[in-house]
């Protein structure tokens, strides 16, 4: 586990030498480009992980927390049917 946050540690040091050396040498324009992307690339990277995480459920049969808060009973006007056709209904 410490192995994998020194790697981690390492890979964050490198990006943000990168994006320090990116500042230096960018043009306006390439800068421009770098803020205008940036928050259409963390909306794509976390509507990638809900992705990823609701086909992982379906996967596994698992449905999601709310659901179980749903009641899926339905009260019927009966008034209006005869009972054959509200039997019809509740089957």
């Amino acid at each position: 586990m410490a192995e994998n946050k020194i790697l981690l540690a390492r890979a964050e040091m490198e990006e943000y030498k990168a994006l320090e050396l990116f500042k230096q040498i960018a043009s306006p324009t390439q800068w421009n480009a770098h803020l205008f992307l940036k928050p259409k690339m963390k909306q794509w990277s976390t509507k990638k992980k809900n992705y990823l995480a609701a086909t992982k459920h379906v996967e596994y049969d698992l449905p999601p927390k709310f659901i179980s808060n749903i009641d899926f009973t339905f009260k019927i006007d009966e008034s209006i049917l005869n009972n054959d056709e509200a039997q019809t209904l509740y089957n």
